[in-house]
């Protein structure tokens, strides 16, 4: 298991392992895991080198983070996010008891374990980052404020892929940054125009939007994503395919909710920080390059 203490036992590795890997397979968090084969199908368009393998353990621990983060932020309490960093701020991995009862605090220790040392001050100054745009698109009080957010949300969240990722290339590569987070904000728009009535009904705006600002995001949305798609075009397919992804998910995590004794549907439904997997890839992300 990659980068995890030596003081663990087999025993205790063995649990973090099933653990992990049950969380990834929660239907909530499906299309947060599979970013990192998009991901990994994009460094082959930019003809970037670098071990697929490496790419993809530490992209999959940073999206199912982000995604089992967020859905705390949402089912709970907006500070919670506050909680999470203060665990980040010791680099040295913990997987006592009270870890491994929590989602969120087990998916921290995990993402601690597949961030490069000589990053992980920049990294943590950027997730805190993250955290305080997510707080200000909370606090948003119109549709225009919020959307500006959302943008910033969705260009720190792939920044921060690429940092994660970056020392494993050869050299910088500026024009995958900026292609990465040209997707990563067209994917917040993208998550906005489906839950924003969700969101709303759920308390999670602090705004009510009117018919007029779903109109207004999602012909935002529609113009950046054409943006995106005439400068890549090659990549059309792969962007109509996260989409498509993004779609099916909300739906299986509905078609699940109704499935649980008294579970309303509409409380699977969550926003997201930034949703642009496949099951089983967690035993990828415990594999050593």
């Amino acid at each position: 298991m990659t980068n995890l203490p030596d003081t663990l036992s087999r025993g205790e590795v063995a649990d973090i392992r099933e653990r992990y890997f049950t969380i990834s397979q929660d239907s909530r968090y499906g299309h947060f895991v599979r970013i990192p084969q998009r991901i990994c199908r994009c460094l082959d368009y930019f003809h970037v080198a670098s071990s697929r393998v490496a790419v993809t353990q530490r992209l999959h621990s940073y999206y199912l983070f982000i995604g089992v983060v967020d859905d705390l932020i949402d089912s709970s309490r907006l500070e919670a996010g506050t909680e999470i960093l203060g665990q980040l701020d010791n680099r040295i991995p913990c997987f006592d008891r009270e870890t491994m009862q929590s989602q969120a605090s087990l998916a921290a220790e995990v993402l601690k374990c597949h961030i490069d040392g000589q990053t992980y001050s920049t990294a943590l100054a950027q997730l805190k980052q993250l955290y305080r745009a997510v707080v200000r698109e909370r606090n948003s009080r119109t549709i225009r404020a919020y959307i500006e957010e959302r943008k910033v949300v969705g260009r720190l969240t792939a920044k921060l892929s690429y940092l994660l990722i970056r020392p494993l290339f050869e050299a910088d590569r500026e024009d995958l940054c900026r292609f990465l987070e040209d997707v990563g904000e067209v994917g917040c728009l993208i998550d906005s125009v489906i839950d924003l009535r969700a969101d709303d009904r759920l308390g999670l705006l602090s705004f009510s939007p009117s018919l007029k600002d779903h109109l207004k995001i999602a012909t935002i949305t529609l113009r950046q994503g054409i943006r995106v798609t005439l400068k890549h075009p090659r990549l059309f397919g792969l962007f109509l395919e996260a989409v498509g992804d993004n779609v099916l998910d909300r739906l299986r995590s509905i078609s699940s909710a109704r499935k649980r004794p008294g579970v309303v549907p509409i409380l699977e439904t969550h926003s997201d920080t930034s949703r642009a997997t496949a099951e089983g890839l967690a035993s990828v992300a415990w594999t050593e390059p």
